[in-house]
């Protein structure tokens, strides 16, 4: 789906396919239905896999409409189910298909299923929003299993994907906080840098939703604890999970957090280089703290100002509109304390 969950959802033909579905009349977006609902059963690996590919690009493009086709919802989740449980027709008849020559193939194939069978439960978590808590039920075991195993891919596309149903159910996830929770701690120190950086990425989504702080506060120091390394790694995408995370437990409670500590170094990380999503936390927890008042921002303005420059330039993608107008406006704010910071970025004056 995205930066954090880094195996591919679907190419440029699902995509067209899934524009298509949601475009044209209903004989191609019942097809795409009926297609998935069969079960597929007689179906070998490579058909499942393909066909996990485009329900997961049609879900995400086409929002819920899809499931609303007789008992989609419930056959989906079956067949989900199924493969990643490993339980599925075509998984449990690899070993007959003669098209696999050798059982590194039949692993291969084992794992595409799997893996694009967690695609389509993403798509699902994007397509039901806060709904989608009550089917995590059905996945929340098998993704876990998969995020303990001992094959590395695995456990970085497991907690990669408890990240993006985390962010999608919303709320939600709150009955699954203490579970997840363990996990996440444990996964933060996963010999995989992947893993770690993925965990970074869904425990600071946890916090920001769920609602059971009695849960995660008292893992607050544990959890800065174990960033702390993330945040000297020279990996990119690491860092900007890890600063990601520790933005979100600020905007979450700033009072449980040593600000004085974690923004100098949260600061010196800035501009982000390759991921773009985590400047969302990032900029809505640095407005917030000047809008408190917070002496330690207010000490790293001179810092901040070239800061302010890169990310409000070119790629405009840098910031989402909303993140963009927040920040537009404390600059003005700050211009109008302090322009001589300005000096040298007097393009920021005239935003």
């Amino acid at each position: 789906m995205n930066h954090h969950y880094v195996n591919p959802a679907h190419s440029d033909t699902q995509v067209v396919l899934a524009e298509k579905t949601y475009q044209h009349s209903d004989p191609l977006f019942i097809s795409v239905c009926n297609i998935f609902a069969s079960r597929y059963t007689n179906y070998n690996s490579a058909v499942v896999t393909d066909i996990n590919r485009n329900i997961a690009a049609t879900l995400k493009l086409c929002g819920p409409a899809i499931l609303t086709q007789g008992n989609m919802l419930e056959q989906v989740t079956t067949i989900l189910a199924a493969l990643v449980t490993r339980q599925h027709p075509c998984q449990l008849d690899m070993g007959d298909d003669e098209d696999q020559e050798d059982v590194g193939e039949t692993s291969e194939y084992d794992w595409l299923a799997v893996d694009t069978a967690l695609d389509v439960v993403i798509g699902l978590s994007v397509a039901l929003g806060p709904q989608f808590g009550e089917l995590w039920k059905v996945f929340e075991k098998p993704v876990m299993k998969s995020a303990s195993s001992q094959e590395a891919f695995e456990r970085s596309t497991a907690i990669g994907v408890i990240a993006e149903c985390t962010a999608h159910m919303g709320s939600s996830v709150t009955p699954y906080t203490a579970t997840l929770l363990k996990l996440l701690l444990h996964r933060l120190k996963d010999e995989d840098p992947e893993t770690r950086s993925n965990a970074a990425y869904a425990t600071g989504l946890l916090i920001a939703h769920s609602t059971d702080s009695n849960t995660y506060l008292p893992a607050f120091n544990e959890i800065l604890q174990k960033l702390e390394p993330l945040l000297q790694t020279e990996r990119a995408r690491t860092l900007d999970n890890a600063s990601g995370c520790v933005s979100r437990m600020i905007i979450a409670h700033p009072d449980k957090v040593p600000i004085a500590d974690v923004l100098p170094v949260l600061v010196n990380l800035l501009p982000l280089k390759e991921d773009y999503e985590e400047n969302k936390p990032i900029y809505e927890c640095i407005v917030g703290l000047y809008q408190h008042g917070n002496s330690t921002v207010q000490e790293l303005t001179p810092k901040l100002i070239p800061v302010f420059a890169h990310v409000l330039g070119e790629p405009k993608e840098q910031l989402e509109d909303d993140t963009r107008v927040k920040l537009t406006e404390t600059v003005k704010y700050i211009a109008k304390q302090q322009p001589s910071l300005f000096q040298g970025h007097e393009g920021l004056l005239s935003l």
